[in-house]
């Protein structure tokens, strides 16, 4: 499959051009440390499967990495202006077209494009690194096309693993809120809405628990967890051995919401079947329920009108020590 490398002096980023334009790599050159979590499953191309799942193929391909999901994200069997949606929508799925728009000693920058099949829209993306700074700069537009309105959820989904991930590992975000979801049944905390953040309910042990800190993998967990009511939106996590971490930043007027999915050895069944250890943050439009339908329903879907255009900025980043205290979108790491 055509990938393409983005590198600076403490960077390198790879995207997977054919496949969602993915982010299957993100390394911090001075640890030599890539933080992107990589599944059992091989990175190959989609493929057909011995018979189609009815949630659709995301699984199926999901090697780990980063994600760009739209325009559904979780998976609703019922269908939304007669398409099906599948899994955490099309996007991830697709090929992207891609051109170096800037190739500089003081910047590299690549343009990304796709029109998705099933939806009614065109999303761009830019991905830029400048000199001597340890961060992604991710420009977007996206457009809806029809001539009426047309209901998303839209979010970013990086999954951060080993050899990072560790249990000295710490997530730091200016919530509000907590709201567990009914997932699976190897879930750690008790589902519901309205914690005050950090601590929710071990219903193992009925004990409130710093949900920001993360687990080992002997837990044998797997939850998925939104943080609400954010002042702003960023996030850092933070590994406190080795005093490194990956982070990022967005409009918190877009991207309400914080979902964090935690897989401490506890994904029993297909398609990992307790083989995997990751920790995926979030930046989400939305919440479930899952599928677009209850998005609408419980208020939290975008709604854009036709002809539409939205735009907007996000950043990843590395950086060092034992915590943040605030990131922003020009790469800024507050400690």
């Amino acid at each position: 499959m055509q990938i393409a490398y983005l590198e600076n002096e403490l960077l390198r980023v790879g995207i997977l051009l054919e496949k969602g334009a993915d982010i299957f790599e993100f390394t911090y050159k001075p640890h030599d440390l890539d933080f992107m979590w990589q599944s059992p499953i091989s990175m190959r191309r989609p493929f057909v499967a011995t018979n189609a799942l009815p949630e659709g193929a995301f699984h199926d391909d999901y090697y780990g990495g980063w994600q760009e999901i739209l325009p559904s994200a979780g998976w609703a069997a019922e269908p939304y202006l007669g398409a099906s949606q599948g899994l955490h929508g099309e996007l991830a799925l697709l090929p992207f077209e891609a051109t170096i728009s800037e190739d500089t000693q003081e910047q590299v920058a690549l343009h990304t494009h796709v029109r998705l099949y099933r939806s009614p829209l065109v999303l761009e993306r830019t991905m830029s690194l400048k000199r001597g700074i340890a961060a992604l700069f991710i420009h977007e537009r996206l457009f809806n096309e029809s001539t009426g309105e047309f209901a998303i959820m839209w979010g970013h989904h990086p999954a951060i693993g080993e050899p990072f991930l560790d249990d000295s590992c710490l997530v730091q975000t200016p919530a509000s809120k907590v709201e567990v979801m009914a997932y699976h049944e190897n879930g750690l905390w008790e589902p519901g809405g309205d914690y005050d953040f950090p601590k929710v309910k071990n219903r193992r042990t009925g004990v409130m628990q710093d949900i920001t800190r993360v687990l080992p993998k002997e837990t044998k967990s797997v939850d998925v967890v939104f943080f609400k009511e954010l002042t702003e939106g960023w996030y850092g996590l933070t590994n406190q051995r080795l005093k490194v971490g990956f982070g990022m930043a967005w409009d918190k007027e877009l991207f309400k919401y914080l979902w964090m999915w935690q897989v401490y050895g506890g994904h029993h069944n297909y398609p990992w079947y307790g083989r995997t250890y990751n920790c995926g943050l979030e930046p989400f439009t939305s919440f479930p329920p899952s599928g677009i339908k209850n998005a609408v329903k419980n208020g939290t879907a975008l709604i854009m009108k036709p002809g539409e255009i939205i735009q907007t900025e996000l950043v990843a980043v590395a950086y060092e020590g034992e915590g943040v205290n605030r990131i922003t979108l020009d790469g800024l790491v507050e400690h």
